[in-house]
């Protein structure tokens, strides 16, 4: 688009009526840079498109999907609403800062043929609108200096965790295309594992300052998994896709894996102690099955807390972790 703007900023909707206008606000208030505004809407029945209309008039192209295509499909959908180069799918409940747009445009200005995705550490703000602490939810941070990751760099960063924030992502939508876009085989780690396949092959620009606020409350897709594993188990997947396909790109690939199996066997330590407080017994139980095949180390952990081993016991009915 010669002489366009350089990026659109696509909202993906469903029922997102209670923060919607909130979002959109933010990103209207962008200045010092041009750009686009999408919304796609996945079939929402409450208000989500009078408040969309009403908030963003014609500064916005609406589309409504003509049925359901899900959190992976809606997003590619949003990418394939946009027309400019470059495209930021923005969470209908999440919070825009000033100077995001602009960080990101100077970031793409700055960069080469190879960047294929700018990312801005994030915050998390609760319903709200109120920080949520960092021991209650991780941000996405990788420090406090800008740094551009040539291709294949990136992938080491994404080994343990996703510190990317969608709403933080501003991605090409010429890598989107050449990778098949967002993967509707995952639910929870649909965009840990995009980042994952574009690392490959293109370079990333991390932004320290945050500038986006993430919203983390009960309606959210984190919180609809904390009845099962369904999160943890496409984590386990896809951490074990990883090291099968990057092991040998990746310098220090043993002590990586051993950080991800921490990390995940703290995760199923986690939803352990959930489950038991949600008196789910069987679950519990299986989640310390896994988080102790994963880091047998993790047993100090449960040892140092004799109280959870007492009530496993005991919601188990004697049985032992084993079975």
């Amino acid at each position: 688009m010669c002489g366009g703007p350089l990026l659109t900023v696509a909202i993906p909707t469903c029922n997102g009526s209670r923060h919607l206008a909130e979002a959109l606000r933010s990103v209207l208030a962008q200045d010092h840079v041009t750009f686009d505004l999408v919304i796609s809407d996945d079939r929402s029945d409450d208000e989500t498109l009078d408040i969309a209309r009403a908030e963003a008039g014609e500064r916005a192209r609406i589309s409504v999907n003509s049925e359901r295509l899900g959190l992976a499909g809606n997003w590619n959908r949003c990418v394939a609403l946009s027309r400019t180069p470059w495209v930021a799918v923005f969470h209908q409940d999440d919070v825009m800062r000033p100077g995001h747009l602009a960080s990101h445009q100077a970031a793409i200005s700055a960069g080469d043929s190879a960047l294929g995705l700018v990312a801005s550490a994030a915050e998390v703000i609760d319903a709200e609108g109120r920080e949520v602490s960092h021991s209650v939810i991780e941000r996405g941070n990788l420090g406090p200096l800008d740094r551009t990751f040539p291709p294949g760099a990136f992938v080491a960063e994404l080994a343990a965790g996703n510190p990317v924030r969608c709403s933080g992502v501003t991605l090409r939508c010429e890598a989107h295309a050449a990778l098949g876009g967002f993967d509707a085989r995952y639910r929870y780690v649909v965009d840990w594992d995009f980042w994952l396949r574009l690392a490959r092959s293109w370079s990333v620009a991390w932004l320290a300052r945050p500038t986006v606020a993430v919203r983390w409350h009960p309606a959210s897709e984190t919180h609809r998994f904390k009845t099962g594993t369904e999160d943890l188990d496409e984590a386990a997947q896809l951490m074990a896709e990883l090291f099968a396909h990057d092991e040998a790109i990746l310098s220090n690939a043993r002590q990586l894996r051993r950080a991800a199996n921490r990390r995940l066997a703290r995760a199923f330590l986690n939803r352990s102690y959930e489950s038991l407080r949600g008196g789910d017994s069987a679950l519990a139980r299986r989640c310390l099955r896994r988080s102790v095949g994963l880091w047998p180390g993790i047993l100090g952990t449960i040892a140092r807390d004799p109280r959870l081993v007492a009530r496993l016991m005991l919601a188990g009915r004697n049985k032992p972790i084993a079975d």
